[in-house]
């Protein structure tokens, strides 16, 4: 089982929409995953996949007795689902420190994280509850320059630093894909370039994998679960 945290110390980068495509890959490439919202202030997983309105939530049992195991949706995708509630009254009773506890008790080859962005609380209690970290940024200083200092934590918490994925990269006025590893020690792993077709599957309530695997995003988001899988990703020949 890997506890893999999908991460960003800013907001926007394309965190979730990497969490999201990431397990949909790795799922469709045989895996058993779950996928966990651990954004506790504003989660929006279930809000991706149109299953905002249930039951139990992470929320729910980020308490001493709260069953993890009664939070598992099981999306048509075959990705099982752990998301997070969107109401407010709901932050009260979270107690994130109960988290890595709790995700101890799963059983997946692959479990995802999706954690908040910055480095506050909720953050920080997610990088402690993973075992390995995927850092997200977009080819934009700011952003590199906050993902520094969040692999800084990380490396003083002896958490293993898988790469960089580069997200929503465009072409035009970006940072160079060297510039970005020479600032961050790390390599990138993955390049997800801006693609129409992640807000089209938006729309849809589904993961760009699973509706376009062969638009752009989803030949990338499967490349980088061929990485983490330690396999050898070959490009199919188009028709």
């Amino acid at each position: 089982m890997r506890k893999i945290l999908v991460c960003s110390a800013k907001g926007g980068v394309g965190k979730t929409t990497t969490a999201i495509n990431l397990s949909s890959a790795l799922n469709k490439l045989n895996n058993d995953v779950t996928l966990v919202d651990c954004n506790f202030t504003t989660p929006n997983v279930g809000l991706y996949y149109g299953i905002s309105n249930v039951g139990k939530t992470i929320h729910d049992i980020m308490n001493k007795k709260g069953n993890i195991h009664k939070s598992v949706y099981l999306h048509k995708s075959g990705t099982k689902i752990i998301p997070g509630s969107i109401s407010l009254s709901s932050l009260k009773k979270v107690r994130p420190e109960f988290l890595k506890q709790k995700l101890n008790k799963l059983n997946s080859d692959f479990i995802i994280l999706d954690s908040s962005a910055g480095l506050g609380r909720e953050a920080l209690a997610s990088l402690d509850a993973c075992d390995e970290l995927l850092v997200v940024v977009n080819p934009e200083l700011p952003s590199v320059a906050d993902a520094l200092k969040l692999i800084n934590i990380a490396e003083d918490i002896k958490k293993e630093i898988i790469g960089v994925v580069v997200s929503r990269k465009r072409g035009k006025f970006e940072m160079k894909m060297d510039a970005i590893e020479g600032l961050l020690k790390y390599p990138i792993i993955g390049v997800i370039p801006e693609d129409e077709h992640v807000k089209k599957a938006l729309v849809m309530e589904e993961s760009v994998y699973d509706l376009y695997p062969k638009s752009k995003s989803g030949r990338a988001y499967k490349k980088l679960a061929h990485y983490l899988m330690g396999e050898v990703f070959y490009e199919e020949k188009k028709s």
